[in-house]
């Protein structure tokens, strides 16, 4: 089993790494995709005040002090009811801000700038890939993980689960509505998000039977017993 589950998760992290260097390469040759300028005319065609308060408080979730925050907080609960390894997973994401440093540096595309597309806010640094989309990945994707693996309530998954698959693609989607981001700068973030997400899953996998090895799960409930 944890054999298979090696195998599968190797497979998972080496097609996401392929992908995520063609886009890198592509991303550091091409200002934009064909397709960026016109996906993000038509998202910021719908013109709304309201919408626009959304998009900056959901962008607001993986910047600045605020990221930090976040993980710190999610990593509090996670020990409260799931353990110091979970905890210890999510407090890993946040390897995802110099990671996202290094390829902007390396890639170093270009921001989308006001002759073309509304800019909502000057931002400093390069484009690609989303640092929110990065982050947004890893973080609420992990959760969504222990969630579905580790919650036993239905309903709380369901929650859980849910309310990552919104947050995700909302932020990913207030960086294009407020012209930080063209929407494959997006794309690259998910897909980097991934394969991080994917490389602390299978880093989870492996240390499940040791942590399991002494006769009892560090996760289980005082009164419970493992089997």
């Amino acid at each position: 089993m944890n054999q298979s589950f090696s195998r599968k998760g190797m497979l998972g992290i080496g097609g996401l790494a392929i992908l995520a260097a063609v886009l890198c390469i592509c991303a550091h040759w091409e200002p934009r995709f064909p397709g960026d300028l016109r996906l993000t005319l038509l998202v910021q065609s719908i013109d709304s005040e309201a919408l626009d308060t959304v998009m900056r408080w959901v962008s607001l979730l993986g910047g600045g002090w605020r990221a930090p925050v976040l993980i710190i907080a999610g990593a509090i609960v996670t020990w409260r009811y799931l353990g110091k390894w979970k905890a210890g997973l999510v407090l890993m994401t946040w390897l995802s801000s110099p990671i996202d440093s290094v390829l902007k540096l390396v890639v170093d595309r270009p921001r989308p700038t006001p002759d073309l597309v509304h800019v909502f806010q000057t931002e400093s640094g390069s484009s690609f890939p989303s640092g929110h989309a990065f982050l947004a990945m890893v973080f609420w994707g992990l959760l969504a993980y222990l969630a579905l693996v580790r919650l036993q309530k239905r309903g709380l998954r369901v929650l859980v689960l849910s309310v990552s698959v919104v947050i995700i693609l909302c932020v990913g989607a207030s960086r294009v509505y407020l012209g930080a981001h063209w929407p494959s700068d997006v794309i690259g973030g998910y897909v980097v998000g991934a394969l991080f997400l994917t490389g602390l899953i299978w880093l989870d996998g492996k240390w499940k039977p040791r942590a399991q090895t002494g006769g009892h799960d560090e996760t289980a409930h005082p009164g419970s017993h493992s089997h």
